[in-house]
C-alpha cells in the first residue's frame, strides 16, 4: 500500500487533515461544528444578546454583569474553540476582550488596564469599519455629552456646530480628526462647560462623578484630535487607581455596546496559592461594576480544584461558581460532523467521508453508552486511521460539472430583453411592443396537466394585454395585472418559420401565492434524509432525437422538457442538489444585468450567495445545507447589520428540509425570522422541472442560437423567478 504520509504524496489534498488536534484561533477554523457543546454555546450567547437592548444605568433592572464558570473534565474538550465560536458569532453585537491571565506577567489591575487599552486600540468593529473600538466608543461618549447638554437646554442648539440629529447618527465621522465638521474643536474649547452643565444623571449612570467625567472628556478629546500621548495618563498607576480607571473605561465602552471578557489558558497557574484570589478579585470586580458585561472563566477540573476550589473564601467562591457551564462528552453525531468538516480539506468525496466516519465509529464504539468522546480524542483517532488507510478513501477528483462552463452570451445577443430588464430598477415606462403584432395563434387546446404543475386555462378577456417577457417585468415591478401565461405566446426572435401550433401557445399560469403544491411557503417538515436517496439521474430510455436549434421552437422545447421531467419523476427518488441548483440559477441570472446579480461568499460557506435587486428590495439567496447552521446564522446576522431592505431566500425539499427554527437556537426572535427569512418549499415535480431545464441548457450551451433557448427556459420557469422575488 502506498504511504500517503511520504513527501511525494503530502499535498493539500492528501496531507493528514487531523494532525492539528490543538485548536488554533484562526478565521479558517471557524465557525466550527455546531453540535459541539451547543447547549453551553446557546446559554452564553443568550446572556450576551439579552444585554443588547439594555442600558448601563445603575438604576437599570440589569445592574450587575454575568459571570460563567466554563469547566471541562480535562484538556481537549474544546473550551478555546467554544470561545472563538462565540466571538465569531457575536461579530458586531458585542466586543470581545481577553483578560491577561498567564504566568508571564503578574495578575494585577494595572496589567489588566494596559491589556484592555491595547486591545481596544488595535481592534476595529469589522473589516468595513476601520475605526478602532477605542475611537468608536470615545466618539460615542463625546456625542452623548453634547446631546445631554442640548437636551437639558444648558447649550443652545444654534451655538452648536451640528444639529442634534446628525450628532446622534454620524458621531463616528463627526468626531474624527479628519472630519470637516467643527464640532470636535468646539467640544475641545467648551469641554469644561459641557461637563459642568451636564445632567448629573449622565455621570451617575456611567458610575462616576463630575471630576471623573471631566477626566475622560479630556482623554477622549485628545485621543481623537491629537492622538499622541493621549493615553499616557492611564499608565504608571497604582493598583487601586488602575482598578478605578479600568472599571470606568469598561462602563463607558459598554454604554456603546456590550462586552464579553474571557479568562482562558489558566493551566499555568496549577497549584498556585495566590493566583485564584487575584483572578477572582478582578473578574468579580468587573461583574459588580460593569452591568453590560459577560465574563467567561474557562478551566479544567484539575486547575479548578488546585487554584480556586480549596483556596478561596466561601463568599468569593459562591460568586465565582454561581453560573456554571459544564462541557460534557460530545455525541457520536457531533464527532461525525467534526470528522467530515476536516475531510473537506482533502479530495475525499462526501460518500467516502461518510465511510471514514462510520469506520471510526465502529472501531472505537462511539455509540456505546460507556464511550466518552472529546473533540481532541476523536481527532487523534481519525489521525491514526488516516495514517494507516488514507489511500482507501481518497478518490480521483470528479469531472467538473458541465453547467459551470456554460458560455456567457453578450447582452446584445438577447435582442429586446436587456431593455426590459433594465426597467426593473426604476419607474421608467416599459419600451413599447413591436409595431407588428404577432400572428394570431390557432384555437387554444387544453394542455395536459402533466406538462406543467402550474397549468391553468387562459382567460380570453386578457389575451392581448401583455405578451412574452413584458408580463414578467411588469409583475416584478409590481405594476403588472397579468402573468406571462395569460397572454398568447409571442414567438421570440430567431424562431423557426414553422407555422404556429396550439402546442406553441400552451399557457402556463402561476398564481401569485403559489398554494397547493406550487412554489409557495409551506410548513417545513423535520426529519432525516431517507435512506437510499441518490443523485437525480435520467432513465435509460432513449432521449428525444437531437434537434438543430434553427428548427427548435418554443413548443418543441416544452415537449422535450416534459419528456425529461417524466423521466426524472419515474426514475430514482429526487433529492435537492443545492450546488446544481446554484449553478443553474446563477447562469440564468447572469443573462440580465439589470437584476444586478452579485456573487458573494460568506464565512463557513462552500458555495456563493446570489444577490438580486427587484421591487426595491434586495433578495439574498443562499445554497448551503440547512445543517450548516453557523453559515445561516452568520448570513442573517450580517443582513441585519447592513440595515438594507432585504430578505434571505433558502430552498427546501423533503430530502433536505429547511427548518427556520434553527435561527431561534441562536437567540433570534420569531418576528426577526419571519421578517427576513423566506423558505421556498419545493415538491418533486417542481424539482424535476428545474433539473430538466438544466439538462437542456447543458445540451445547447455551445450551439449557435442558444440565446433563444435560454430565454424560453427562463419563461418556462417563470413561477420560480416570481417566487424568489416575492416579498416576505
Amino acid at each position: 500500500m502506498r504511504d500517503f504520509t511520504s513527501p511525494r504524496f503530502m499535498d493539500q489534498t492528501t496531507a493528514n487533515p487531523f494532525l492539528e488536534d490543538v485548536f488554533v484561533d484562526h478565521p479558517a477554523n471557524l465557525p466550527g461544528v455546531g453540535r459541539v457543546h451547543h447547549q453551553v454555546f446557546a446559554q452564553v450567547l443568550e446572556a450576551v444578546e439579552s444585554l443588547h437592548g439594555s442600558t448601563g444605568s445603575i438604576n437599570s433592572p440589569i445592574n450587575i454583569g454575568r459571570l460563567f464558570l466554563v469547566t471541562a473534565p480535562e484538556a481537549g474538550f474544546g473550551k478555546s474553540h467554544l470561545v472563538a465560536r462565540l466571538r465569531d458569532h457575536l461579530g458586531t453585537i458585542a466586543s470581545t476582550l481577553v483578560l491577561p491571565f498567564d504566568r508571564s506577567r503578574p495578575v494585577a489591575w494595572p496589567v489588566a488596564l494596559s491589556s484592555v487599552l491595547r486591545q481596544l486600540s488595535g481592534m476595529s468593529r469589522s473589516r468595513n469599519h476601520p475605526v478602532s473600538l477605542m475611537e468608536e466608543f470615545s466618539r460615542y461618549f463625546l456625542s452623548r455629552l453634547v446631546l445631554n447638554a442640548l437636551a437639558s437646554g444648558s447649550i443652545r442648539e444654534r451655538d452648536c456646530p451640528e444639529d442634534a440629529a446628525r450628532v446622534r447618527q454620524d458621531f463616528a465621522l463627526l468626531f474624527g480628526r479628519d472630519s470637516e465638521s467643527k464640532i470636535l474643536p468646539w467640544v475641545d474649547k467648551r469641554s469644561a462647560d459641557l461637563v459642568r452643565l451636564s445632567n448629573p444623571d449622565f455621570a451617575r449612570n456611567l458610575g462616576m462623578g463630575q471630576s471623573e467625567l471631566g477626566f475622560w472628556t479630556r482623554v477622549f478629546v485628545d485621543l481623537n484630535q491629537r492622538e499622541e500621548g493621549s493615553l499616557d495618563q492611564l499608565r504608571g498607576l497604582s493598583n487601586g487607581e488602575a482598578k478605578e480607571r479600568l472599571l470606568q473605561l469598561l462602563r463607558i465602552a459598554t454604554d456603546c455596546r456590550p462586552v464579553m471578557l474571557v479568562a482562558d489558558g489558566l493551566d499555568g497557574f496549577f497549584d498556585s496559592e495566590t493566583a485564584g484570589m487575584e483572578i477572582t478579585e478582578i473578574v468579580n470586580g468587573i461583574r459588580e461594576k460593569v452591568p453590560r458585561s459577560v465574563t467567561l472563566v474557562c478551566l479544567n477540573d484539575d486547575v479548578w480544584s488546585s487554584v480556586f476550589k480549596h483556596r478561596l473564601p466561601s463568599a468569593w467562591l459562591d460568586r465565582l461558581n454561581g453560573e456554571t457551564a459544564r462541557l460534557r462528552s460530545i455525541s457520536p453525531e457531533a464527532a461525525i460532523d467534526l470528522i467530515k468538516s476536516r475531510l473537506k480539506r482533502t479530495r475525499v468525496s462526501e460518500t467516502a467521508a461518510g465511510r471514514f466516519a462510520d469506520r471510526l465509529s465502529d472501531d472505537h464504539l462511539w455509540v456505546d453508552a460507556g464511550t466518552k468522546l472529546s473533540p481532541r480524542s476523536v481527532l487523534r483517532q481519525a489521525a491514526d486511521l488516516w495514517r494507516r488507510e488514507a489511500g482507501a478513501f481518497i478518490n480521483h477528483p470528479s469531472e467538473e460539472d458541465e453547467v459551470a462552463s456554460i458560455m456567457e452570451e453578450p447582452l446584445s445577443n438577447l435582442t429586446d430583453k436587456a431593455e426590459f430588464f433594465t426597467a426593473l430598477q426604476d419607474d421608467r415606462p416599459l419600451p413599447p411592443l413591436p409595431s407588428t403584432p404577432p400572428p394570431l395563434p390557432a384555437p387554444l387546446e387544453a394542455a395536459p396537466a402533466s406538462q406543467n404543475p402550474f397549468f391553468v386555462a387562459p382567460s380570453r378577456m386578457r389575451e392581448s394585454e401583455l405578451a412574452g417577457i413584458d408580463s414578467i417585468i411588469n409583475d416584478i415591478r409590481g405594476s403588472g395585472k397579468t402573468v406571462l401565461s395569460e397572454s398568447p405566446d409571442a414567438r421570440l426572435s430567431g424562431a423557426t418559420d414553422l407555422p404556429a401550433s396550439p402546442a406553441e401557445t400552451s399557457p402556463f399560469v402561476s398564481h401569485p401565492n403559489f398554494q397547493a403544491g406550487e412554489l409557495g411557503i409551506k410548513s417545513v417538515r423535520n426529519g432525516e434524509i431517507p435512506a437510499g436517496f441518490t443523485s437525480p439521474t435520467f432513465s435509460a430510455a432513449p432521449p428525444a432525437p437531437a434537434r438543430e436549434l434553427r428548427t427548435l421552437t418554443r413548443a418543441s422545447l416544452e415537449q422535450l422538457l416534459g419528456e425529461y421531467e417524466r423521466d426524472l419523476l419515474s426514475g430514482s427518488a429526487l433529492i435537492l442538489d443545492l450546488d446544481r441548483l446554484e449553478r443553474f440559477i446563477r447562469e440564468l441570472g447572469r443573462q440580465h444585468t439589470a437584476l444586478g446579480q452579485q456573487e458573494e461568499r460568506y464565512p463557513s460557506s462552500r458555495t456563493i450567495c446570489l444577490r438580486w435587486n427587484a421591487r426595491g428590495q434586495s433578495v439574498l439567496t443562499g445554497f448551503e445545507s440547512p445543517r450548516n447552521v453557523y453559515f445561516w446564522n452568520n448570513l442573517l446576522q450580517q443582513s441585519l447589520a447592513s440595515n438594507r431592505k432585504e430578505k434571505i431566500a433558502a430552498f427546501s425539499h423533503h430530502s433536505e428540509p429547511f427548518d427556520p427554527s434553527l435561527f431561534s437556537s441562536f437567540g433570534f426572535s420569531p418576528a426577526v425570522i419571519q421578517g427576513r427569512i423566506d423558505i421556498i418549499e419545493m415538491n418533486d415535480r417542481e424539482l424535476a422541472m428545474i433539473y430538466a431545464a438544466e439538462k437542456i441548457l447543458t445540451e445547447v450551451k455551445n450551439l449557435p442560437g442558444s440565446e433563444n433557448v435560454i430565454q424560453w427556459i427562463a419563461l418556462h420557469l417563470d413561477p420560480l423567478w416570481r417566487r424568489m422575488i416575492q416579498p416576505v
